[in-house]
């Protein structure tokens, strides 16, 4: 079925088994000092696993000083080669490849993360960073060059297949190479050539300390997307210069910590974003080329390939949602594959909270030694009252443990209110959870009863229940709320009901402002009014930099600190600032005021002293990664 993505191909002289790849992702594993445990050797053998060709570990810092990330593994040191070697170990023992990102963070880091006054190539704060950094002289340029060139070393000593120099996002190698951030007037800064000098003296070192076969690759961004930056011209001349200094592969990406939005991007950008870059990187050389960018799935991945933008295909989030991805494809068992939904909340939400990274589509990511595939002690008959994802979820956890599972669904559609959150514009994807979900229930032989409200009656004979019965809109107590201008959001977007050209949304969460951007998709004037000074506050950072900008050229009006006093025929008059105002001629108004639990099942059960544990929004309105984690969890251990 995909021809391209299976076929070998050499790095070098190191031959990999197919064109998928896995990239190198903090995950915020390892100890604080940079030793590697147990919880990252088992996270990357369940890559290694799942049949990838290469396995590139996550970026590891050559020196104390240039240490980016808090829990960042480390070579800086020959302490680190043990623990190394334990991760070759796991994934050679596979009949698998890996390699291992090489990173100086230069300016972009901390000396609170670093220990040490942070360096650049000039003393010019990153715009990300408050502190200013001190310019390398010629002397401590060199100094890091033989730390690159004795981390490579350690890595071959441990065993690692081959290293990858980490040339971008912004990181010192191409802090060098950007006039953006280097203004020096010595023989490193200034023309092209000059500014190319360190990563060359780098690649020249490091060759010469674990010879000129073993495989090094380079990651670099094509195009940092700012003015004053590296542009897609020069960097296919720095891909030349590579590989004529003997860099094996080139793995393009783009952007930098000022342009970070695009590096982990949103559903927002298109799926495989970058494969143009690749491509142009491509024409100008000979050496194979890794493309990276939302390759969510195997048939983009294989036209990627076959169009000749890319000889690889490299997946980061792919690979933590499903570490099975190259397996599963290979087998053609496209719909077991379980799909990345680029919601950023378990990888770069716990990143910025310096915590392990986990995945919404996938509970056991992060995890994998906690959860093993083995049957329960005890089985059970087990029932799952509400077919959303997090009843679905549990369901599936339950199973896998051999428990007997029924679920009830009180209407005839799984997917409960993710049903509804894959509507706005770019959340079409959420949908390929719900089909997995589905899918696996089917295979693991979960029966299901649809039309079926769960009732007391219903718990008879089993010997859990489980309470996913998620939450109800909260409708607020104004005067004039029951008319039949007001309609909530989740029948607006069902399309159990419509709206008139004249919106008013009540409420800016992220189901209001989401909402909101439906609406503007059909050229409707839409209004969202919020009693907070902020809206969108819980949703993930960089999807609401993409949100406001479409509310914006959707004109969404968004009037933060509003409350709604009254909805009296086609008006809605509201306070802000102390003042009353009022607005005229409006011919809907969408409620999406926040939810509540619906504890209705639970509590009906509690009356009849029947015992349930209740997971997801019934229990407490969050968001889905958390539900996710809980819903696993809860059918696991039932």
């Amino acid at each position: 079925m995909f021809k391209n993505l299976f076929q070998t191909i050499k790095i070098g002289n190191l031959e990999l088994k197919n064109r998928l790849s896995t990239v190198a992702m903090e995950v915020v594993y390892c100890e604080q000092d940079g030793i590697t445990s147990e919880r990252y050797i088992d996270y990357v053998e369940a890559r290694a696993k799942g049949g990838w060709g290469l396995i590139i570990n996550e970026a590891t810092s050559v020196s104390q000083q240039g240490t980016g990330f808090q829990f960042c593994s480390s070579l800086r040191e020959d302490r680190f080669i043990e623990g190394h070697k334990r991760v070759t170990a796991a994934v050679h023992k596979h009949g698998g490849k890996v390699a291992v990102q090489l990173i100086h963070a230069g300016r972009q880091t901390s000396s609170e993360i670093s220990g040490v006054q942070i360096v650049a190539p000039s003393a010019i704060k990153d715009p990300t960073e408050a502190e200013i950094p001190h310019a390398l002289t010629f002397a401590e340029v060199r100094g890091v060059i033989g730390d690159f060139a004795k981390a490579a070393r350690r890595a071959k000593e441990a065993g690692y297949d081959a290293v990858e120099l980490h040339g971008a996002h912004g990181y010192l190698i191409q802090q060098f190479l950007s006039p953006f951030s280097n203004k020096r007037g010595d023989a490193y800064g200034g023309n092209i050539y000059n500014r190319a000098r360190f990563a060359l003296e780098i690649v020249a070192e490091v060759k010469s300390l674990v010879g000129p076969d073993f495989p090094v690759l380079f990651r670099m961004s094509a195009d940092e997307l700012l003015i004053g930056g590296l542009t897609i011209a020069e960097t296919k001349a720095f891909a030349m210069m590579l590989e004529n200094a003997g860099i094996h592969c080139i793995n393009v990406s783009l952007g930098n910590y000022t342009t970070s939005s695009y590096i982990c991007p949103t559903p927002y950008s298109p799926k495989a974003f970058t494969a143009d870059l690749a491509g142009e990187i491509k024409s100008a050389i000979s050496i194979p080329v890794i493309s990276v960018g939302r390759y969510v799935d195997p048939f983009v991945a294989e036209a990627a390939i076959a169009s000749g933008k890319t000889d690889i295909v490299g997946m980061g989030r792919g690979s933590l949602a499903d570490p099975e991805f190259p397996n599963k494809a290979k087998r053609g068992d496209v719909d077991d594959i379980i799909q990345c939904i680029s919601c950023r909340q378990g990888c770069q939400g716990n990143l910025g909270q310096v915590k392990g990274i986990e995945c919404l589509a996938n509970p056991l990511t992060g995890h994998e030694g906690e959860y093993p595939a083995v049957t329960a002690k005890v089985l059970k008959k087990v029932a799952v009252a509400g077919g959303g994802v997090s009843g679905m979820e549990a369901a599936i956890a339950a199973r896998r443990r051999g428990h007997a599972v029924t679920l009830f669904e009180k209407t005839d559609t799984l997917g409960g209110q993710w049903l509804l959150a894959a509507i706005p514009p770019t959340k079409h994807e959420l949908g390929s959870l719900i089909w997995w979900q589905k899918r696996q229930m089917e295979k693991l032989g979960i029966q299901v009863k649809m039309n079926h409200a769960f009732s007391p009656d219903d718990a008879k004979g089993y010997d859990a229940v489980i309470v996913a019965t998620g939450s109800k809109p909260i409708v607020p107590k104004i005067p004039g709320i029951d008319s039949d201008k007001v309609v909530l959001a989740s029948e607006l977007l069902s399309g159990k009901k419509d709206a008139g050209r004249n919106v008013v949304v009540l409420g800016g969460g992220q189901v209001g402002c989401e909402t909101a951007s439906f609406l503007g998709t059909y050229s409707k004037e839409v209004t969202v009014l919020e009693m907070l000074d902020t809206v969108a506050k819980d949703g993930e950072p960089i999807a609401n930099f993409f949100l406001f900008e479409e509310l914006k050229h959707k004109n969404v009006n968004i009037v933060t600190g509003a409350k709604v006093l009254s909805i009296e025929g086609n008006r809605v008059i509201y306070e802000k600032g102390g003042q009353k105002l009022t607005m005229e001629n409006i011919d809907n108004v969408v409620l999406a005021a926040g939810v509540t639990p619906d504890n209705s099942v639970a509590q009906s059960l509690k009356d009849k002293g029947i015992s349930c544990i209740v997971i997801g929004d019934a229990d407490t309105p969050g968001n889905a990664f958390k539900d996710m984690k809980q819903a696993y969890n809860v059918g696991y251990h039932i």
